[in-house]
């Protein structure tokens, strides 16, 4: 593990090699996984004044982010996956409902944004966790949802438990493009009913009036950041099209991005 200095020493350098960057983002997966190590990153960064953002686990306190918060962070990328809590701990998340419920509120109250990821299709989905997933989200309400759809990997304790259950489909994983496509189907939930459920996840969580107030409001006072929505709202309107094609037709007639939203 790299030392608190030995991480600060390299935001110094990148600060002075890139005057033009407005951000850093920090991709690693256990980034504040030990309190310690985040209260003392936190106390280095706080004096370098930079904003920056990191992937996250839904495990830090409010005094922990709180002093992240003080020392620039701006938005954490956190995997809360379902809203199920069986489905949390066939996957063995180490998390809980009420974990991320805490986590997220605390987010709220030092003006951290989050961006929350949900996985479909994961252990023990069916129609009815899925919507249960579907309310946590709303619940949670991040400022902005990724949804991708399960991939097991061989070598994998998911891909071993499919194959053994006869779950596992020899379809591709994607498209010739990369984009996501599903390779799972469970009794009751085939591939055309995991595809529908993404659309309708996307559709249930930005098309609420606070949700698209939110982002309108954005727009309205930042011509960059109207620019930007524009052009992530019609590619978002664009894939949405492609994706309920794929649901009702079962194959893709374009490139479908399952996992990307706006």
């Amino acid at each position: 593990m790299r030392s608190a200095d030995n991480v600060a020493e390299e935001v110094r350098q990148a600060l002075k090699l890139f005057p033009q960057a407005k951000e850093f983002f920090f991709d690693d997966d256990t980034f504040n996984i030990r309190k310690d190590r985040v209260l003392e990153l936190s106390k280095k960064f706080k004096p370098l004044g930079f904003r920056w953002s990191c992937t996250a686990r839904c495990h830090s306190d409010y005094e922990t982010l709180k002093a992240m918060a003080d020392a620039g962070a701006r938005l954490f990328i956190v995997g809360f996956e379902s809203g199920d809590p069986q489905i949390l701990r066939n996957i063995k998340k180490g998390a809980t409902l009420e974990m991320a419920r805490a986590f997220t509120k605390n987010c709220k109250k030092v003006g951290i944004a989050i961006h929350g990821d949900f996985i479909v299709g994961l252990p023990g989905e069916t129609e009815e966790t899925i919507q249960r997933t579907f309310d946590f989200a709303r619940e949670l309400d991040t400022e902005t949802i990724q949804v991708s759809i399960a991939h097991a990997y061989p070598g994998t304790e998911l891909h071993d438990h499919l194959v053994r259950n006869g779950y596992l489909t020899d379809r591709p994983l994607s498209d010739a493009q990369g984009h996501q496509l599903p390779h799972i189907e469970y009794p009751g939930l085939d591939r055309a009913k995991m595809m529908a459920a993404v659309n309708r996840f996307y559709d249930s969580y930005y098309f609420r009036p606070r949700v698209v107030w939110r982002i309108v409001r954005k727009a309205l006072w930042d011509a960059h950041e109207r620019k930007r929505l524009h052009q992530e709202a019609v590619e978002y309107l664009r894939l949405r099209s492609e994706r309920r094609i794929y649901a009702r037709k079962g194959s893709p007639t374009k490139p479908v991005m399952a996992n990307d939203g706006p």
